[in-house]
């Protein structure tokens, strides 16, 4: 395949599904004995599109991909479903139906990468399902719907496809904790309450935890929201979600394991869940964690004393500590977390995880540039770590000085 067609699919259909990755403008010498795709170093895989292609591209980015063999979706089971998706269309590039090919590529990723080298498509008829829902209401109101794609032949029935052209499929789940299950050829085979999972799935939105949790043994979830969003879960994480138009690829565990501050494994966790329950819940959120050596410095950032919690001076800090109690913030159920999060301004924690502070007006460096949100979680890495989650649903993790991210998401 030429480089320029390769190079333009890539940036437009691959680069987009991997937060913080972009395309190196040099390729790399190839030859037909080299892996179609293949990491050359943690934070670089090289790939191609076909055997006989003299050279291979380079997808980098400062977060280190997953390891091969972790048992996991990872990075390069993304890549791989790209370079093989586009060999299954390769032919048809060069014809009038190229935009109808290239407008499935990205479905055809996420069910290969899902579903292994084999495409599945029932899994994209769900999806394209979904999606002829997102832009639609039911008697005024936005639709919430939520499915299970069973992975074992269940015999005939009624399709999964015939239901969802009617209006009624609309209201058959909601999206949180009921979900329409189906076959792997299309066929219903039930509906299912779900009840709550104790503890939660970490990998996952709150407010999808049931449905993460359903999503084990091979089973897989698949949801649309009240915003359009389409959130894909298996092995009881969020692989995949579609937000405005635009679908998103996310590994967890090396994500969790860039947060190296604070040291402790729970607070850190507890971080990580609710920068995923702010972010699809759209509220927006900034946190900081400081470290035991700026124990001391973090009022210099937070000057006003209404915002202490310990000092307990305002209605608003007297209310929290009051609800807070002694517990810390990882003790916290994760729905008190994200509204302490949704509270304008920042939460601070301790590298213990003690709130310090909630909705924090703070003092930021003349010059600062990139909206409020950035500039505070810039300001907050200098005492540990800084995290901006955007009101769109981007999250960032900054620490120390370096001004680009250590970790991005969506």
């Amino acid at each position: 395949m030429e480089e320029k067609l390769l190079r333009e699919l890539a940036e437009q259909y691959l680069v987009p599904f991997i937060s913080g990755s972009e395309l190196l403008p040099d390729t790399i010498e190839s030859t037909k004995h080299d892996k179609l795709v293949g990491s050359f170093d943690p934070c670089t895989i090289h790939f191609k599109a076909e055997k006989a292609d003299h050279y291979r591209l380079a997808l980098r980015r400062s977060q280190h991909f997953d390891k091969v063999g972790s048992g996991r979706v990872i990075e390069k089971h993304v890549v791989d479903a790209f370079v093989e998706a586009v060999n299954d269309i390769k032919g048809g590039l060069n014809s009038p139906y190229k935009s109808d090919l290239l407008s499935s590529l990205q479905r055809r990723i996420v069910s290969k990468a899902i579903c292994g080298t084999s495409i599945q498509p029932t899994l994209i008829t769900a999806i394209d399902n979904l999606n002829s829902w997102s832009t639609r209401l039911y008697e005024g109101k936005p639709i919430s719907i939520s499915l299970g794609l069973i992975p074992e032949s269940i015999g005939e029935g009624p399709l999964l496809s015939e239901a969802y052209k009617h209006d009624f499929g609309s209201v058959l789940t909601n999206g949180y904790d009921t979900l329409l299950t189906f076959d792997i050829n299309g066929y219903i085979h039930s509906h299912e309450s779900l009840l709550s999972h104790t503890p939660t799935p970490s990998y996952a939105p709150y407010r999808q935890a049931q449905i993460a949790a359903w999503s084990e043994n091979g089973k897989i979830g698949i949801t649309l929201n009240r915003l359009g969003e389409i959130l894909i879960f298996k092995d009881q994480k969020l692989l995949f979600a579609r937000r405005s138009g635009i679908w998103h690829f996310l590994i967890h565990e090396p994500t969790l394991a860039q947060i190296k501050k604070p040291n402790n494994i729970e607070v850190r966790k507890a971080i990580y869940e609710s920068c995923l329950d702010a972010s699809f819940a759209r509220t927006g959120a900034c946190i900081g964690v400081v470290t035991s050596k700026n124990t001391n410095k973090w009022k210099e950032i937070v000057p006003s004393e209404a915002d202490h919690l310990q000092e307990q001076t305002s209605a608003k800090s007297k209310t929290i500590s009051k609800i807070i109690g002694n517990k810390k913030f990882q003790d916290l159920d994760r729905r008190l977390r994200q509204e302490l999060l949704a509270i304008d301004g920042a939460t601070i924690l301790s590298y213990e995880g003690t709130v310090l502070a909630v909705g924090a007006i703070l003092r930021i460096p003349g010059g600062s540039t990139g909206g409020g949100r950035l500039a505070a979680a810039k300001a907050l890495s200098n005492l540990g770590l800084g995290i901006k989650i955007s009101q769109d649903g981007g999250i960032q993790g900054f620490y120390g000085d370096s001004p680009a991210p250590q970790f991005s998401i969506m």
